[in-house]
């Protein structure tokens, strides 16, 4: 499509999805970069505006550069949480830097992850910005992957020069994700609360994607920027509102302390469950909050909602998705 001047990696998946209907609610002209047309809403294949190229990135090869010509912004979604790290997130990353440099594209968005940062130094009741450190030195396999994946796109715009815009969002919900890891984990309808203060860092999916539109209408790119809401609950009051779907049934809280103290008599090793890993452990229910700041001062005015409604919001609309029984 000559029009298109944006495009959007994993443009199926669930960030990618809701970047897609923001741009075209914005009337943007796009190319969008998916492994299955099945996946593809039947609204898109018939909007003029919308070029679908079905690929897979890992075996792109030149393809993906002809793809591209044309291209001032790339937004880079494509990526997994729980398959193939090396593959899906990691080697498709270097694929994508590759046909980038090729096709001569000035500007890529990046989707990362807060999961990026070390919080082991941040003490009790401390603040993770943009200058806390990163690391992912025993963490999970998509801590890791992620934070590769940022260095791969940094060495490829310090050789190359393409304006680079990193993104780390916040553990990212809404409709049908609307759980995440640092509440603590489940056994069937029962969960084991793992609480020792702090707030949760949310990023409403909706939110992600607004502001990774924002990020990519800066052509010479916004830098590195935690993308989270601004109304961060408390692990008790998530589940005070989460708890309105239905699940979980019943809840035990268990002490931080508690945890902390069977990973450290555990052997800290990768073949560990991941929450007697210390520094799993540690990034997922550090008692300690997080900052946007940045966010607000490069990105400008972006749609904020009480943690309470939205989470009821969404609930509803999961409901009213869902399949009857």
């Amino acid at each position: 499509m000559r029009g298109a001047t944006l495009a959007i990696t994993g443009a199926t998946g669930f960030i990618g999805r809701h970047c897609v209907e923001q741009a075209r609610a914005e009337g943007t002209a796009l190319r969008l970069f998916v492994r299955d047309m099945a996946k593809v809403p039947a609204d898109w294949q018939a909007d003029e505006t919308v070029e679908i190229v079905a690929m897979d990135l890992t075996s792109a090869g030149d393809g993906l550069a002809q793809a591209l010509t044309g291209i001032q912004t790339l937004i880079h979604c494509a990526a997994t949480l729980s398959g193939d790290q090396e593959r899906d997130t990691v080697a498709a990353s270097v694929v994508v830097i590759d046909a980038v440099i090729a096709a001569q594209v000035p500007h890529v968005v990046l989707a990362g992850s807060l999961s990026v940062y070390d919080v082991s130094g941040v003490p009790k009741g401390g603040t993770v910005d943009e200058a806390t450190a990163v690391n992912a030195d025993g963490r999970d396999a998509y801590a890791q992957a992620k934070l590769t994946q940022e260095t791969l796109f940094h060495d490829g715009a310090s050789l190359y020069g393409y304006a680079l815009s990193i993104l780390r969002l916040g553990a990212v919900w809404g409709p049908d994700h609307l759980f995440n890891a640092h509440i603590g984990p489940a056994v069937g309808s029962t969960l084991l609360k793992i609480d020792g203060g702090g707030e949760v860092p949310l990023c409403r999916v909706d939110l992600a994607a607004e502001a990774l539109l924002k990020a990519a209408h800066e052509n010479t790119g916004v830098g590195t920027l935690n993308v989270l809401d601004d109304d961060r609950p408390s692990r008790a009051a998530f589940l005070t509102a989460f708890r309105a779907c239905g699940w979980p049934k019943r809840v035990f809280p268990t002490p931080l302390a508690l945890w902390r103290l069977a990973a450290f008599v555990t052997p800290d090793s990768a073949a560990m469950p991941g929450l007697l890993r210390r520094a799993v452990l540690e990034a997922r229910h550090r008692p300690v909050h997080y900052s946007n700041t940045m966010m607000h001062n490069r990105l400008g005015p972006v749609t904020m909602l009480p943690f309470a409604a939205a989470m009821q919001a969404a609930i509803e609309q999961q409901e009213q998705q869902a399949p009857p029984s």
